[in-house]
């Protein structure tokens, strides 16, 4: 996390070397067209200011596990010729273009597209983007314009028009045993667009892009906050840069979570450990028993750890005769620790 400085209604950073792109998916939340993310939360990912961890739900699980069934059914029911990640860069795909398409065409623009459609010489000719959600609603007049301005961006970046955009409505039951779901016409829609007609400038909207980034990422300098839509984002900011003394009780707020977390791990692990430390006695008395009068170390290899005692002497002050002769209250000094306890 960087060095932060507020001011006013913004902050301040030192702008590292290395910035993350803008993506698709952060695009349109630059734009202000996101209604579930801030200009402010993607300034903060791509500056790595911070970055709210990833966590995999049951709405992410289901996306993966449906998404390669939505590219069946497109091909059999439309008769698209279509190309996965995988068949463009193979297995390790991620690995391989950490996580971006587009390193060659922008140094400000990236982010990955879910399928390529080709023509039979398996020339791309369109960009394919899948959507799973239970919000219908959303898409009962056209497709959300964040998602039509992502799947601009990556066919844009290709220097094509046609953009196909396939969304399945899961229910709950469907998120339960998303392996089940079956993509038909009664529960997936495909609505294609050419970005040349949805958007009659989309160079225009490149260039506001660019020009945030200009403003805002090369300057180190934050759009403004909204305190409200960005207040975890703020709070996660304020506790990892405050000092003992300005604020000792947002530190002992943050410990008293932490101490929890770590206390209910502890209770779920605690007859492991005292079984393991039961086997590692036993294992260690096994090693002493197999060093000789001159070794000084024995070990056990296992599948994955090594088990070794090793042998070492050590002189000590014989406290008893100093005492004997009067010599330990001479040379006894007072050593000064502390300790703490949290109960």
């Amino acid at each position: 996390m960087n060095d932060i400085k507020f001011v006013d209604n913004h902050i301040e950073v030192k702008v590292g070397k290395k910035l993350k792109k803008i993506t698709g998916t952060r695009l349109g939340s630059i734009l202000g067209i996101n209604t579930w993310h801030t200009p402010f939360e993607m300034w903060c990912e791509i500056t790595k200011t911070y970055e709210q961890p990833f966590v995999d739900t049951i709405y992410t699980q289901a996306g993966k596990i449906i998404e390669p069934k939505q590219a069946e059914y497109i091909k059999k029911s439309y008769g698209f010729d279509i190309l996965s990640p995988t068949d463009v860069y193979g297995k390790d795909y991620f690995k391989k273009t950490y996580g971006d398409f587009f390193s060659k065409q922008s140094n400000i623009f990236g982010g990955m597209w879910d399928y390529l459609l080709v023509d039979e010489k398996k020339k791309t000719i369109g960009v394919l983007e899948m959507k799973t959600t239970k919000r219908s609603e959303d898409w009962e007049n056209d497709v959300p314009e964040y998602y039509a301005i992502q799947a601009s961006l990556y066919a844009y970046l290709l220097g094509v028009d046609n953009v196909i955009m396939v969304c399945s409505f899961l229910e709950d039951k469907d998120y339960e045993n998303p392996e089940q779901f079956e993509p038909s016409i009664h529960n997936t829609i495909c609505i294609e667009f050419n970005v040349s007609e949805r958007y009659k400038n989309f160079a225009s909207i490149i260039r506001q892009a660019e020009n945030w980034w200009n403003t805002y990422v090369l300057t180190g300098i934050s759009p403004d906050y909204d305190d409200k839509k960005d207040a975890e984002i703020l709070k996660a900011l304020k506790t990892a840069t405050v000092a003992p003394n300005e604020d000792i009780e947002s530190l002992i707020n943050e410990a008293e979570v932490l101490k929890q977390k770590i206390s209910e791990v502890e209770k779920l692990i605690k007859p492991d450990e005292k079984r393991l430390k039961e086997i590692t006695e036993q294992i260690k008395n096994h090693l002493i028993s197999k060093l000789g009068e001159n070794d000084t170390k024995a070990e056990l290899k296992g599948t994955t750890y090594t088990f070794a005692v090793s042998k070492s002497v050590t002189q000590r002050i014989d406290e008893e005769r100093l005492e004997a002769d009067g010599l330990l209250e001479k040379y006894q000094t007072s050593l000064i620790s502390y300790r703490m306890s949290v109960k």
